[in-house]
């Protein structure tokens, strides 16, 4: 019996969302069976040595707080909360040193894009928002899932899924999503992004337009008069912070800037 395995979609042309008009219409699905990323099963095989690394980071820095992103998604409720090891590419690196079980694990991950620690505190929902691109595949893993569906779940499109402690959720992160956590207790998932084999060469090109993007969308939450901007020229725009990045994301892992 041959498995199957992810399949580029016949059509699907690359994307890169960015305000004012954030909307998927590809033909990826919502969700993918895990065992389509046999490489993600190293994470299955060591969940509990990160879950315990990340509660001995916290008996001795206290509770995980904050959003370590530019352009958060709303929440409504309590917290969400996450460190960044890896983003698009950039590296984390005083997080790294801070979770090296963890850092070790993930660089062993063939084209990992983004690495993450999640924590969604009791009775918070975070609002429906759309992901970067459609160019890496989301995965979480459960570390810490209190109560099964429906009282902690995550919906993608019209489809929703709860997590469970050392199992794998993957899905297409470009496509509008929202999570809640309606038990009394926190959640914690490990959240990591990698650009799917039939993509792999095009995974630098991919993170550094996520990062002009990126560049591009913080400035324009920031910046009024950006917002006016017509097309072309928001267009020129994440196009030139691309570039931008093509130079500086190398340097910035290389020699530790920044991060």
């Amino acid at each position: 019996m041959t498995t199957q395995k992810f399949i580029w979609p016949e059509g699907e042309e690359l994307v890169y969302l960015r305000p004012p008009k954030e909307e998927y219409h590809g033909r990826l699905p919502n969700f993918y069976p895990p065992e389509w990323f046999p490489e993600l099963n190293l994470l299955k095989e060591n969940w509990q040595a990160i879950r315990d690394e990340i509660l001995a980071y916290e008996r001795e820095r206290g509770n995980i707080k904050g959003m370590g992103s530019y352009s958060p998604a709303q929440v409504s409720g309590t917290d969400w909360s996450t460190i960044n090891l890896m983003s698009y590419m950039v590296l984390f690196h005083k997080n790294r040193e801070r979770f090296p079980v963890l850092t070790a694990l993930t660089d062993r991950i063939p084209n990992i894009t983004t690495v993450t620690i999640s924590v969604l505190s009791p009775h918070t929902e975070i609002k429906p928002h759309y992901g970067d691109t459609n160019g890496v595949i989301r995965a979480h893993v459960g570390l810490i899932v209190p109560e099964p569906y429906p009282a902690i779940a995550l919906q993608v499109g019209d489809e929703a899924q709860g997590w469970a402690d050392g199992e794998v959720m993957a899905f297409t992160i470009v496509q509008r999503h929202l999570a809640w956590n309606r038990s009394d207790h926190k959640r914690y998932v490990l959240i990591i992004d990698f650009v799917p084999e039939v993509l792999a060469d095009r995974q630098t090109e991919i993170c550094r337009k996520t990062l002009g993007s990126q560049t591009y969308i913080f400035l324009y939450k920031r910046i009024g008069v950006l917002r006016h901007l017509p097309e072309f020229l928001a267009g020129f725009s994440c196009a030139f912070f691309s570039f931008l990045w093509w130079f500086l994301l190398p340097v910035q892992r290389r020699l530790k800037l920044f991060l």
